[in-house]
């Protein structure tokens, strides 16, 4: 399954060892990238994390991903902030939120 900036805020279900992709749109080139704050520990294992920017202008749009695995039923949250790292901490230029429902 993959989720991506429609889910944020929403709880969704899934099977203890199903997979799952996180998606959203990032501006690299301008210096925003979203930060892991809550990778959904223990109920969730991050395997892995990729981005993607295009080349070219500043400014440019690309896609950051994550994939998970649901590994105990449970129930957690992904909290993800949006924000350039030289800028202040405290408020983020977005966040997102994914709860999960994981089933046995």
């Amino acid at each position: 399954m993959r989720y991506d900036e429609s889910a944020n805020g929403t709880e969704v279900e899934v099977a203890a060892g199903e997979e799952f992709e996180l998606s959203l749109p990032e501006t690299r080139t301008a210096g925003y990238r979203w930060t892991l704050k809550s990778g959904g520990d223990p109920a969730c294992a991050l395997l892995n994390e990729s981005s993607q920017s295009p080349p070219g202008q500043v400014g440019g749009s690309g896609t950051h991903s994550w994939r998970f695995r649901a590994s105990t039923p449970g129930v957690c949250s992904i909290a993800l902030e949006y924000k350039r790292s030289w800028e202040d901490s405290s408020q983020p230029a977005r966040t997102y939120t994914l709860k999960l429902r994981v089933r046995s």
